[in-house]
């Protein structure tokens, strides 16, 4: 018993170094696009029940008592973030829920279709590799609505990689905000390949590898499907921000600070507390 505030104060310190690891990595990301902030929920580890006596002598429940606190789980806010102008016509963001399908490159062409190639993410700065397919900053494919590669030239059906064969980025390219492709010039226009959108029926399921990408948590089916037209929007030209904010996680980091010092009174006061049992003990003998 008489360690017990001990125990408790150690385990609200512990809880209260997870929130700072969270808070700091939300605070290094808050200048990354399309990255979503995590968060932090906490749960009493027991709840021990108070009694006492009435004046029949009978006990009576007055209350309960928390002997701590742990981390419960973290989890990923998947809130918007604010949308930026890029002057890139390759860059999309997204205005509401949606990922996009990338796949990771050096997989085969003709392997069968495994998950596992595969990873979504919401950061839409694209570009263009060396044979014109759309790619994103590390190089990996984006995927249209038949999982294929996405090939922007002006005949796709031709292989041949050169200037006769590739886009005027600035002037002849246009994604709708339902992700379709489309070659437009004052003559006609041509619609190319279309943008696979998807999204997760339980996003609770799904977690972080870095980088803003995410994958389902192994073991777990988050519910993956491919979203509809006119459930989603596309901005060209656009980038989504982070949607932590400095202020936020500046102000979390101050109160957990506060916190820890404050527990650290306490332990301190509760070390003294059994040091002078100790003590008592020992001169009583």
């Amino acid at each position: 018993m008489i360690t017990r505030g001990i125990e408790t104060v150690s385990k609200g310190m512990q809880a209260l170094i997870d929130f700072e690891d969270v808070t700091a990595h939300n605070l290094a990301n808050v200048t990354t696009n399309g990255f979503k902030r995590s968060n932090i929920t906490f749960q009493d580890i027991m709840q021990s029940k108070v009694q006492t006596q009435n004046y029949q002598g009978k006990k009576v429940e007055v209350g309960s008592l928390s002997t701590g606190a742990r981390t419960d789980r973290t989890y990923i806010d998947f809130s918007q973030g604010g949308l930026a102008e890029s002057g890139n016509k390759l860059d999309v963001a997204f205005h509401g829920d949606g990922f996009f399908k990338v796949r990771y490159q050096g997989i085969p062409e003709n392997k069968p279709y495994d998950e596992r190639d595969y990873y979504y993410q919401r950061t839409g700065n694209f570009a263009l590799d060396d044979e014109n397919y759309l790619v994103n900053k590390d190089g990996d494919f984006i995927m249209d609505m038949e999982n294929r590669k996405i090939r922007i030239t002006r005949d796709p059906d031709s292989e041949e990689v050169n200037e006769m064969n590739r886009l005027d980025i600035m002037k002849d390219l246009i994604i709708g905000e339902n992700g379709q492709i489309t070659l437009c010039n004052p003559n006609f226009n041509m619609p190319l390949q279309k943008i696979q959108v998807c999204d997760f029926e339980d996003k609770t399921k799904i977690s972080g590898i870095g980088n803003a990408k995410y994958l389902a948590i192994y073991g777990q089916n988050p519910g993956l499907y491919t979203k509809a037209d006119g459930t989603f929007s596309l901005q060209q030209g656009m980038v989504e921000m982070s949607n932590a904010n400095t202020i936020t996680e500046m102000l979390n980091s101050i109160n957990v600070s506060r916190g820890y010092e404050s527990m650290s009174k306490i332990l301190k006061t509760q070390s003294d507390t059994v040091q002078q049992a100790i003590n008592l003990g020992s001169i009583s003998r």
